[in-house]
């Protein structure tokens, strides 16, 4: 009895030659499919290059009614297929504030945004950018090696910004270097949550914290410090400011009880660690006015330091070493002495405790 030939197809199993018709449909709408999804991603880059295009000319426009004054290049449009990418060439923008003369350059500025994600968008100045502010007093210029800056943006304007900046240059009048700073990373919230509780008489419209490091003033060799500064800083801005209105702008919010509250700074230069928060307003004269708290160690190292340097006698440093003494506390880890003083601006002047220090000039100067 012969076995069964089970090479042959049996009822109902398809033919080898109906396979490659349902192979080749199936083909067909994989790549038909494909193509739709190129075609909607390559429709989907243009509307939003086109919106970010078209956002980014209505600010430039809203900026010049204000009173800025804005130059670039064309625009270029690029970063297909994962995100937008708007290109503007040689940007200056210049704004007159009563006296002072504000100005910003750059070679090159790249505005970016994820195709996903259209309202994060991260502005690049390519080779580095320049800043400067200048007036009858002189003049201040940055420059930093590195800028970037990522925008999160809401329905009303930017919700929050993220500011990183590398190798900072600051150049007085002249060109002379004021300081050199390594790093500074700033968070800054331009619509903060309102406050919890009953409501504040003057809400916060502001809130800034960041950090530097690797602060280098110049003439340091005069000062009673070694190695670079490290600074960080937590600050809120209390009632509305315009701040293209320049000094006037300042004067509404100084009227209306516009303050800044420090609620945290610290600043760490060897041999001083210093911790402090207070609140900062302008008085009548537009000078810097406020109160607050300073815990300082390293008092005793700084004065002999001064001492070496030939600018404290002897004598007048042991003094000074016999009252903070006798107003410091042992520190937290009891290695060194903390000096808890009340620090103040008034009138002009800066004291720490009942000691001026140092004159507060007018910002309109």
């Amino acid at each position: 009895m012969s076995s069964p030939d089970t090479t042959r197809p049996g009822p109902g199993r398809p033919q080898p030659a109906d396979r490659k018709p349902l192979r080749r449909r199936l083909g067909l709408v994989a790549g038909g499919a494909v193509l739709l999804l190129v075609a909607g991603w390559i429709i989907a880059w243009q509307l939003v290059a086109l919106r970010v295009e078209a956002s980014l000319g209505s600010w430039i426009d809203q900026r010049r009614a204000l009173g800025d004054r804005i130059e670039h290049g064309p625009m270029a449009l690029g970063g297909f297929p994962l995100t937008v990418a708007v290109t503007l060439r040689q940007v200056h923008w210049t704004r007159e504030d009563g006296p002072t003369l504000l100005a910003a350059a750059a070679s090159e500025v790249v505005a970016s945004s994820p195709l996903w994600n259209p309202f994060r968008v991260t502005v690049v100045p390519t080779g580095g950018g320049r800043a400067s502010a200048a007036g009858s007093w002189g003049s201040v210029t940055a420059d930093a090696g590195l800028v970037v800056a990522v925008v999160s943006l809401g329905q009303h304007g930017p919700r929050q910004v993220e500011l990183t900046l590398r190798n900072l240059d600051l150049i007085g009048p002249g060109g002379a270097v004021l300081a050199t700073v390594e790093a500074v990373d700033a968070h800054i919230d331009p619509t903060p949550e309102p406050e919890s509780g009953a409501v504040a008489a003057v809400p916060t419209t502001l809130e800034v914290s960041g950090s530097a490091a690797g602060v280098r003033p110049t003439g340091v060799e005069r000062l009673p410090f070694e190695g670079p500064a490290t600074l960080s800083w937590q600050a809120a801005l209390r009632g509305a400011v315009d701040p293209t209105a320049g000094l006037p702008g300042l004067a509404m919010w100084r009227d209306a009880g516009g303050v800044i509250d420090v609620n945290h700074l610290s600043v760490s230069w060897s041999p001083v660690d210093l911790v402090g928060d207070g609140t900062v307003a302008l008085d009548a004269a537009m000078r810097p006015e406020g109160a607050g708290v300073a815990q300082v160690q390293g008092v005793a190292e700084a004065l002999d330091r001064l001492v070496a340097l030939g600018r404290l006698k002897p004598g007048d440093a042991a003094l000074l070493k016999i009252a903070a003494i006798a107003a410091s506390e042992p520190s937290e880890d009891g290695s060194r002495q903390r000096l808890k003083a009340p620090v103040s601006a008034q009138d002009g002047t800066l004291r720490i405790g009942q000691f001026p220090v140092a004159r507060v000039r007018s910002i309109a100067d």
